[in-house]
């Protein structure tokens, strides 16, 4: 394909669309969605949980509209279970640094490029770059690789490796200029990245810019400020990226020389909508160097159109977006009918989860030498499962199923209680042979502003008497850095994952089947050093 070719056919209202990055899902009225393509020729869509014949079907009701191919997108973190209904999970980004190994990383870059792909998904919002060097933030956490600029670049780099072979999936890393710094969370707030010029481009300046040199599609940028290069502020401080010409434009594509295209974290989020009227955001970012909007509003198209009649926008800026935007879908294929048709999986997507999970699992302590716990069948384990509500949706009951079905599977007899009251605990804790404390609270799955430990995960503990017991195990499935907030428990584990395989190696490590070999993908000072 002649991209060049290609965007001087385009009219400008067809060039805009292409900055352009719908929502979609099961819901959305087809025939509201064909208005809305027909006026606005949109580059691309966001969804989430559909099967491959749901994507489809909306796939070619836009391209019906459109001159070119739409871009299929959606986060894909943890595996394709978030675009694909029933798409499989992968053990979270940290379990995946706990392993160290990046055969296996390259590995799950294509077991999850495959699946997506054969979906019809085609640009994953992953991997997640940023350095978790704040044990407190509360955005990252097991999102992140971990808080090591080499390693990060050496376990994403493996992973983009097979992520993107062949054009497969276009990656987008994330989140420019870098989380993990600050202990807010931007869907809250804008936050901060307080490092000096010197220290940015030493930790995460060094991962984006050995990335861009292997090769990177595409960059979200995130609602977080880096004072340090920032030239412009408001009555609030120094603005988010997404609004930041100095950011955007000066330091990712001029200093850092990145090519591909700028994508936007989602431009509701109140880190950028509290700094500038929504109404205002996708010109803003369109001016400041960004290339695609994510989640823009119906009158969001009208606006940019007016703002380059008036002379805000430069039709020039508009059609360098356009540009990236057009390369990255020939990288892609989209333009050659059919390209991945015939597309099979080369590896087991399931059995290289299940080796992320066994091979991450570390044994930050057992004082108590409890781990292997030798049980025979019949034993009875006691489950005690420390649970909080996510998105303001009470706990299912079942955070927990794998776990104790791994157990039943093995023989034993489980009972498993979430925030057990700590009076019934010691009524029934002399009737097991084992107690698990497990812990589930993340990045992924609590309130959103604090990964501390709240009066729920207490009260189980209180007075202690589960933990008199002469077998228990504290597992933490999420956050890492848990031993803070229970630092007085004889044997602590972490998963780096909460998702069902690795619960399911969680059990085999407990009963002896398998060792226990991941390393810390962290340090957290006073409790373990990085091990990578």
């Amino acid at each position: 394909m002649n991209v060049e070719n290609l965007l001087n056919s385009l009219t400008l209202e067809e060039m805009v669309g292409q900055t352009l990055c719908l929502s979609v899902n099961s819901k959305t009225d087809p025939e509201e969605l064909k208005k809305m393509v027909k006026k606005m020729h949109p580059g691309g869509f966001f969804l989430i949980n559909m099967t491959p014949e749901q994507i489809k079907f909306y796939t070619d009701l836009i391209n019906e509209y459109t001159k070119v191919p739409v871009v299929v997108a959606s986060d894909i973190e943890d595996g394709p279970h978030t675009p694909l209904k029933d798409g499989g999970t992968l053990p979270n980004q940290m379990a995946l640094g706990a392993c160290d190994d990046v055969e296996l990383a390259e590995k799950a870059g294509l077991a999850t490029a495959e699946v997506c792909r054969m979906g019809g998904v085609h640009w994953g919002f992953n991997p997640v770059v940023d350095l978790n060097i704040n044990f407190r933030c509360p955005e990252c956490n097991i999102r992140s690789i971990s808080d090591d600029p080499d390693h990060v670049i050496k376990i994403a780099g493996a992973y983009l490796k097979g992520f993107r072979k062949n054009g497969m999936m276009a990656a987008s890393i994330k989140h420019f200029p870098g989380q993990g710094a600050d202990d807010r969370n931007s869907h809250l707030t804008t936050i901060e990245n307080k490092l000096s010029k010197e220290e940015w481009m030493n930790t995460y300046g060094k991962v984006y810019k050995e990335l861009f040199r292997q090769g990177v599609d595409s960059v979200m940028v995130g609602h977080c400020s880096l004072p340090a290069f920032e030239t412009e502020r408001d009555e609030f401080g120094a603005l988010p990226a997404t609004i930041s010409k100095s950011l955007i434009t000066g330091l990712l594509k001029e200093q850092l020389g990145f090519e591909g295209v700028v994508v936007s974290d989602a431009m509701g989020m109140i880190g950028v909508t509290s700094r500038a009227p929504l109404i205002e955001l996708p010109v803003r970012f369109l001016k400041a160097g960004g290339d695609v909007i994510l989640f823009p509003k119906p009158y969001d198209f009208d606006n940019i159109l007016k703002a380059i009649e008036n002379g805000e926008l430069t039709v020039e800026r508009i059609k360098d977006a356009a540009r990236r935007v057009l390369k990255m879908k020939d990288n892609l294929h989209l333009f050659e009918k059919d390209y991945f048709k015939d597309l099979k999986p080369s590896c087991d997507f399931n059995a290289v989860s299940a080796q992320i999970a066994e091979k991450s699992i570390k044994i930050v302590r057992d004082f108590a030498n409890v781990i292997p716990t030798k049980l025979e069948k019949g034993s009875k384990v006691l489950l005690l499962n420390i649970v909080e509500p996510f998105f303001n949706k009470p706990p299912t009951g079942k955070e927990f199923s794998a776990l104790k079905e791994e157990f039943e599977r093995n023989g034993m007899i489980v009972d498993s209680m979430d925030n057990a009251d700590y009076r019934k605990v010691n009524e029934i804790k002399d009737n097991y042979d084992l107690i698990m404390i497990n812990s589930i609270l993340s990045s992924r799955n609590y309130h959103g502003g604090t990964m501390r430990a709240g009066w729920n995960s207490c009260m189980t503990l209180w007075d202690c008497y589960a933990l008199n017991h002469p077998r228990v195990i504290f597992t933490s499935f999420g956050d890492p850095y848990k031993i803070h907030d229970f630092p007085y428990v004889k044997t602590y584990v972490n998963t780096f994952s909460f998702y069902a395989e690795s619960q399911i190696a969680m059990v085999k490590v407990v009963l002896g089947q398998i060792k226990a070999v991941g390393k810390n993908p962290v340090r957290f000072e006073g409790y373990f050093e990085r091990e990578v």
